[in-house]
């Protein structure tokens, strides 16, 4: 610990009894700090910089006791915890998009203006496992959890799977890999 090391040591121990005085000035010491490990990870993007530093801060809040001045200082310590609390927040938007079937909200019906010819191109361009699990999500209405009981695949597995070949369709079909 440096010269402020009284500061810091009084700030932990205020934070491990609970105390929302110590929490203050712990935010006032490290919230800078930890918000631009947050920005450095995920940008400035407002809403969610500060919905990430405030899980931190409840991270930090809840696990204080698994902080090891051994292992690294509390700085660097509060900073990694606010990184990966901003790619965790990554991956679920990365999620939530994949959940969000590009824009379908409800199953395509053969009422609707579409073309079934198309689509039945688009689907040769997959492999047997992949059309299947086009077909039945994006035709038939099939939900996750149905294909997850029928495929034996778990649920995340499923979203990446279709996360990845929708990716890979856009590739084909001369799009870009977003």
């Amino acid at each position: 610990m440096k010269e402020d090391g009284m500061d810091e040591r009084r700030i932990i121990d205020g934070i491990k009894i609970k105390d929302e005085k110590c929490l203050i000035e712990f935010i006032e010491a490290y919230g800078k700090i930890m918000k631009a490990s947050i920005v450095k990870t995920i940008g400035s993007r407002n809403e969610l910089v500060e919905e990430v530093l405030n899980d931190s801060l409840l991270a930090i809040w809840d696990n204080i006791d698994s902080f090891d001045e051994t292992r690294s200082s509390f700085k660097n310590w509060c900073a990694g915890i606010a990184k990966y609390k901003a790619i965790d927040c990554i991956r679920k938007e990365n999620r939530h998009k994949a959940l969000d079937l590009d824009g379908l909200s409800k199953p395509i019906s053969y009422e609707d203006d579409f073309d079934l010819d198309e689509a039945e191109d688009i689907l040769e361009l997959l492999s047997d496992e992949d059309r299947d699990i086009f077909v039945k999500l994006f035709l038939e209405g099939y939900k996750y959890e149905d294909l997850e009981k029928e495929t034996k695949l778990s649920k995340d597995k499923l979203y990446n799977k279709v996360s990845r070949t929708k990716k890979n369709l856009r590739l084909k079909l001369g799009g870009t890999y977003e």
